[in-house]
């Protein structure tokens, strides 16, 4: 009954699927990168669809409590994920955009130009979120900036586009331990 209900809370954000990556060499035509590559076409598709920027993932949005905290959720796009309601919110997070960065540079590069000409980019680097939820936002509001920072969030940020612009060093430094090279061919597992 445990694994059914964790099953069913799988979002399919795009941190689920390319959080490994950040310290895990994953061949591209293995399992896990052919998966991924499918993720990031799937988010773009997805985002094309709703006139927005791409990168769902989970984050912060334009929600707070009594003490003006932002709230925070599990936000997926439909078809990636296995929780019910998907397309009822349509929040993106930057973090989410450097991630895929790993996989497509190029669109992840004009993806953060389209969050910087909505705001979504401040003097400390790129907010937590952009919430296009219609529900939560005032009348004729196209989209809400979510205006905190979150450090885990940040730091995926720094360690995908470190993999891309470093050529993967935190991966190599990840592979030097003997337990991690002990299960390498399993990273390369490719699809039945």
């Amino acid at each position: 009954a445990d694994r059914g209900a964790a099953l069913q809370s799988w979002s399919g954000s795009m941190f689920e699927y390319l959080m490994p990556e950040l310290v895990m060499w994953t061949p591209p035509s293995g399992l896990i990168g052919t998966t991924n590559y499918r993720v990031v076409r799937r988010q773009r598709s997805y985002a094309a669809h709703r006139s927005v920027p791409w990168g769902v993932s989970e984050s912060a949005y334009n929600a707070r409590d009594v003490h003006l905290t932002y709230q925070y959720s599990q936000f997926g796009v439909p078809g990636l994920g296995l929780a019910r309601g998907l397309a009822d919110n349509l929040v993106v997070a930057p973090y989410a955009t450097a991630l895929a960065a790993m996989v497509d540079p190029e669109a992840a590069l004009a993806n953060f130009r389209h969050l910087t000409q909505l705001g979504a980019r401040g003097d400390h680097g790129f907010y937590d979120a952009v919430d296009f939820t219609t529900r939560r936002l005032l009348d004729g509001q196209p989209h809400a900036v979510v205006e905190c920072f979150m450090a885990h969030h940040q730091g995926m940020t720094v360690l995908g586009l470190h993999a891309v612009l470093l050529d993967g060093l935190m991966r190599d430094r990840f592979h030097r331990n003997p337990q991690v090279r002990a299960t390498e061919l399993l990273l390369q597992e490719r699809a039945p």
